[in-house]
């Protein structure tokens, strides 16, 4: 939808635009970029993804880059915005400058630009609904860094779920690590320490971690512990047991973030749009009933 005489000409030439992701090791990351990518490509834009990391170009740096090489618009993986305690000045002077930009996995408050999110919470909680069908009372969460929102919103629809069922939440069934395959595995050690039989891990990644580790612990899954991912990727289906998952719709989330950066391109004034979709659990067998 378009407000009537506020419609600015389309660019002369195809627009070229940029698509940073945080990181390229958990693959949700370059199966959205790659998504994006593709959904732009349609429309008539070129894009040119780059992946930031610890020891390599930061996310600003991409975007300094970018901005120098004159790039006409911006989509942005679970960067900086993710992060509610981190500066995000550069973004309000990018939004002054007027350069195009969607924020995908979180967003800047006050911010007039469109974002693409899933209910993060509302995985969380879907994860622990499904265990304790299964008859399972202590459910662990590895939750990723908690200075981040999805890992906030998770550890909150997770706290939510167990408060509605079990009445309290034992703050020994979650462990906060970060969300890698190392990160899963030392998370759920503590986990299973604690007497959690099943764990509910931030991502496929952390859940294959989790699964390592109660195999070294002597433990089967899903007899002795039932494990939960999140995100589908290509991993769930393919590990061993297979992973029940959280699914994030991935296609529909590139689908959203290509459209609302297109209608900027093409100086739609559309009103920016928050959206938010919701994941559904895909039931595999990494998960089983309590006690076997």
């Amino acid at each position: 939808m378009r407000e009537q005489g506020m419609v600015a000409p389309a660019p002369a030439s195809e627009p070229f635009v940029g698509i940073i992701v945080p990181e390229l090791d958990n693959p949700v990351f370059p199966l959205l970029a790659g998504a994006i990518e593709t959904k732009l490509g349609a429309l008539g834009v070129t894009a040119m993804i780059g992946s930031s990391t610890k020891k390599g170009p930061t996310e600003l740096d991409y975007i300094a880059s970018l901005v120098r090489q004159r790039i006409q618009g911006l989509v942005l993986v679970s960067g900086r915005h993710a992060n509610p305690t981190a500066d995000h000045g550069f973004y309000w002077q990018l939004h002054q400058q007027h350069l195009p930009m969607v924020l995908v996995g979180g967003h800047v408050p006050d911010l007039p630009v469109s974002t693409v999110t899933t209910d993060e919470a509302a995985g969380a909680a879907m994860a622990v609904a499904h265990l304790r069908s299964l008859g399972h009372t202590r459910i662990g969460l590895a939750g990723g860094q908690g200075y981040l929102r999805p890992s906030q919103n998770r550890l909150n629809g997770y706290r939510r779920e167990m408060r509605r069922w079990f009445g309290s939440v034992d703050d020994a069934l979650y462990a906060e690590t970060d969300y890698s395959l190392t990160g899963g595995h030392a998370a759920a050690q503590r986990l299973l320490a604690a007497g959690a039989t099943a764990i509910v891990a931030g991502s496929d990644l952390m859940a294959l971690g989790a699964l390592a580790a109660a195999r070294q612990a002597g433990l089967s899954v899903p007899g002795d512990v039932s494990v939960i991912g999140y995100d589908d990727s290509y991993l769930a289906s393919h590990s061993n047991p297979p992973l029940t998952t959280i699914h994030q719709p991935i296609e529909q989330m590139a689908g959203a973030a290509a459209n609302a950066l297109w209608e900027r391109l093409q100086g739609y004034h559309t009103p920016h749009v928050d959206h938010v979709f919701p994941p559904t659990l895909i039931a595999r067998g990494s998960t089983g009933r309590a006690g076997g």
